[in-house]
């Protein structure tokens, strides 16, 4: 292996060093996809694109949306009341909001 000269796997180039792409091939794949990374987290933001800003279940990784999401209301007392979310799926508990009501 020693006489063998390695190749970059995406470009064919020569390599120097350790691992199987060239630096140039390298920091394009990795520009690519930090920009891939950045729109996709626009569009879930912005509710724009194919992204609809749904979130998944941390548990059973369902795919939850506002629609779909689990949710229990309680009194607490005369003023107080609670809403549990869960996981329509597993049933799981997400989380809990709690607000005052005049009074």
């Amino acid at each position: 292996m020693a006489g063998r000269k390695r190749k970059c796997q995406l470009c064919g180039g020569p390599l120097s060093g350790k691992g199987d792409v060239c630096g140039p091939c390298s920091r394009a794949q990795s520009g690519a996809a930090a920009r891939r990374v950045a729109e996709r987290v626009r569009d879930r933001v912005s509710g724009k694109g194919s992204e609809k800003g749904d979130f998944v279940c941390p548990y059973c990784r369902e795919e939850l949306t506002w629609q779909n999401l689990g949710t229990s209301e309680t009194e607490v007392t005369i003023y107080v009341r609670e809403k549990v979310y869960f996981c329509p799926a597993c049933r799981a508990f997400l989380g809990v909001s709690s607000w005052h009501t005049e009074g």
